[in-house]
């Protein structure tokens, strides 16, 4: 067997200890059964306020669960990070004393619980999803396919951000305090604070403050990926000229997609070089 060989056979063994792990935590399930219940509940109730009850199609789901899925995603992923290392205490320090090597250790944690997040969504978005399509028709499905695949993009960078604080800061309720405030940053704070760039440069095209914006915030890149995939850019309101070109193209959806590679690969990176250096 060549080292290399041997070294991937070391990732997946710690990677199925800890998607074992994972699985066995029962919020994950109640993550995975929140979201079937979001995705059946705003099919059946949608157009409750018009008195008219019973299941519609994937329209209406989409955009009312795209607006819950960019806040529950993300600290989900943070949340599964951080508990991951951060206070690991005996147990982490059991696996470093094994012959496997940080990088390998780190490697295997992110795809183990990648895995277990990506199960725990796929279940709770296929789930609900199956059944609206048998009693509300499969019509404009693909945009519902599209935020599936987006959130689980957007719970691997979390994860993968989730993963560097943690390495950063190993003390957990401290590392727990960053992750959340990032999370607070990402899908609360950040847009009143593009607003009021947006007022205060209002002198600069307002290409040159969106872009910037969009491709820093995984959530918001995300956001408006799905809503140009359902056809509702009309939502942005003035702003949607400019995110249309700038996003509305293959060219553009690809530098999305991109975007969000880089955004999970440097945490990764950076918290592979202080796992290395740290004394655990």
């Amino acid at each position: 067997m060549s080292a290399r060989s041997a070294s991937w056979r070391r990732v997946g063994v710690v990677a199925r200890e800890e998607y074992r792990r994972a699985l066995e935590t029962r919020w994950l399930f109640a993550f995975t059964a929140l979201f079937a219940l979001l995705v059946l509940g705003l099919s059946y109730f949608g157009l409750a306020q018009s008195r008219e009850v019973g299941f519609q199609g994937f329209a209406r789901v989409t955009l009312s669960l795209m607006n819950l899925a960019l806040v529950i995603v993300p600290l989900t992923g943070l949340m599964l990070g951080v508990t991951s290392i951060a206070g690991g205490g005996e147990s982490l320090s059991l696996l470093l004393a094994q012959p496997v090597s940080r990088g390998e250790v780190l490697a295997g944690k992110f795809l183990g619980l990648a895995a277990a997040l990506g199960v725990a969504q796929a279940l709770g978005f296929g789930g609900g999803g199956v059944v609206v399509a048998l009693n509300g028709g499969a019509q404009q499905i693909s945009g519902f396919l599209v935020l599936t695949l987006l959130s689980l993009v957007l719970g691997w960078v979390t994860l993968a951000a989730a993963i560097c604080i943690a390495a950063l800061w190993p003390d957990r309720l401290r590392a727990m305090s960053v992750a959340l405030m990032l999370w607070l940053l990402m899908v609360i704070a950040y847009d009143l604070v593009v607003l009021g760039a947006t007022t205060l440069l209002s002198g600069v095209p307002l290409q040159s403050v969106l872009f910037p914006a969009l491709i820093v915030n995984p959530v918001d890149l995300v956001r408006v990926l799905t809503t140009l995939a359902v056809g509702s850019g009309a939502l942005f309101g003035p702003t949607s000229a400019v995110l249309m070109r700038m996003f509305g193209t293959a060219a553009g959806v690809a530098l999305g997609l991109a975007v969000l590679l880089v955004e999970g690969a440097v945490p990764l990176l950076i918290a592979a070089r202080v796992f290395r250096r740290r004394d655990w």
